[in-house]
């Protein structure tokens, strides 16, 4: 009797028992952005650009406002315990993000987008007209400076009245110096009331600049948590399919420990016989 195809069952057994270690579960998400669009992956921020002299395509990773990592053409990189691989083909970026746990991925839809630019244009509003309240103040006080001075000049003039005899040509120096004093006094208040409008103006916009930031955190929010709860479906299903694997694995090496310890059995009989 030859037992050769017993012998055979030998490696194959090693072999699903070295690798019943490697099933740990791994969480993976891939996806294709076009340049100018950008996902949300935990805290972090994947957004899609182009260098506009080469046109190369580049991934630009993002803590907040800290840029923590790019990656130009095509590589990886690991952050915190993900990692995160990028390739640009066709003015695409293809994206894969891997790491041991759970993680949340949610997409800007198109009314966070309008948000965050309606949120930038308000922004440069805001510093345009913090830079042209401070070139107002600046000339405010210039006129101010000069108004002082003014007033000097008239209180000099009216002393020399008591000492000059031509007092008609120091009246008609007088009454000239008051009128640019009455003008300078108007431009100064048309100024004051320009600031105050303007300073009225600034704060709206940052109040409503705070609100946009506010709605924007909400729908960042809302799109995260219905991201992780489909994330988390997905897990457990591929859990189970690891589970039930396993379960294959081992019931398929007692049947071969079960098949061969009969073959033996037999062939000891006959010896015996």
């Amino acid at each position: 009797m030859n037992f050769r195809p017993m012998k055979s069952w030998i490696p194959i057994i090693i072999y699903m028992l070295s690798i019943a270690p490697a099933l740990a579960v791994t969480f993976s998400w891939s996806g294709a952005l076009e340049v100018g669009q950008s996902i949300n992956v935990n805290n972090l921020t994947l957004l899609v650009d182009q260098n506009n002299r080469t046109g190369q395509l580049a991934l630009i990773v993002e803590n907040g406002s800290d840029i923590v990592a790019l990656i130009q053409g095509n590589g990886s990189t690991k952050i915190g315990n993900l990692t995160i691989s990028f390739v640009g083909f066709n003015r695409k970026g293809y994206i894969t993000v891997q790491g041991p746990e759970l993680f949340t991925v949610g997409q800007s839809s198109s009314m966070s987008s309008a948000l965050l630019a309606e949120n930038a244009r308000l922004k440069r509003e805001v510093a345009s007209l913090s830079r042209e309240i401070s070139a107002l103040k600046s000339e405010n006080k210039k006129l101010k400076s000069q108004v002082d001075s003014l007033k000097k000049e008239n209180s000099q003039l009216k002393e020399k009245l008591k000492s000059q005899p031509d007092i008609a040509e120091l009246n008609a120096k007088v009454v000239n110096l008051t009128k640019q004093n009455r003008a300078l006094k108007a431009e100064l208040a048309n100024l004051t009331r320009k600031i105050n409008q303007l300073e009225a103006e600034n704060e709206f916009l940052k109040q409503q600049n705070e609100e946009y930031r506010q709605i924007i955190q909400q729908v960042m929010n809302e799109q995260s948590s219905e991201a992780k709860q489909s994330y988390i479906e997905k897990a457990k299903k591929e859990r189970l399919v690891g589970s039930i694997l396993l379960k294959s694995l081992a019931g398929a090496g007692i049947i071969v420990g079960l098949v061969g310890y009969g073959l033996y059995r037999k062939k000891r009989s006959w010896e015996l016989a």
